[in-house]
């Protein structure tokens, strides 16, 4: 019988670790331009408990903007759209210790690509930074 839960147990745990974490954020506009598509995007981000996950955000008339995220390639240059929304220094030191240098590209059902770059917090799983869209139109992010 003990092995038995032992086993149960194991598996249990197991599957909540695979399970990952959900979380709620939004997508803001930042600009002019964004702020002509309209206002908050909901977005829903799950996490594969590896600095990776996944993000969903419903943007303009319910174009669906989906994608996924992970910590920064090596061979990336990490800060153009973050410093394009929150200014140059932005990166260094203070936003940097709240989290691993984050990127994803988000693509809509409609049309839309938003490049996106912001601090994963890995511990508590929240986490800001910014998107820019192919067409100019840049946004906050926060989860």
């Amino acid at each position: 019988m003990k092995r038995i839960l032992k086993t149960s147990f194991a598996v249990s745990f197991a599957l909540l670790m695979l399970a990952g974490c959900e979380s709620m954020g939004h997508i803001t506009p930042a600009n002019e331009q964004a702020e002509q598509t309209g206002t908050d995007m909901p977005a829903h981000f799950t996490s594969a408990g590896t600095g990776n996950g996944t993000i969903q955000a419903i943007g303009p008339g319910g174009e669906v903007i989906k994608g996924s995220y992970g910590p920064m390639p090596a061979d990336y240059a990490f800060g153009s759209v973050f410093n394009a929304v929150y200014g140059q220094y932005s990166t260094l030191p203070t936003a940097a210790d709240k989290g691993t240098p984050t990127v994803a590209t988000l693509i809509g059902n409609k049309g839309t690509t938003l490049k996106c770059e912001f601090y994963n917090d890995d511990y508590t799983g929240n986490g800001f930074g910014a998107c820019k869209s192919l067409a100019g139109a840049l946004y906050k992010l926060h989860y």
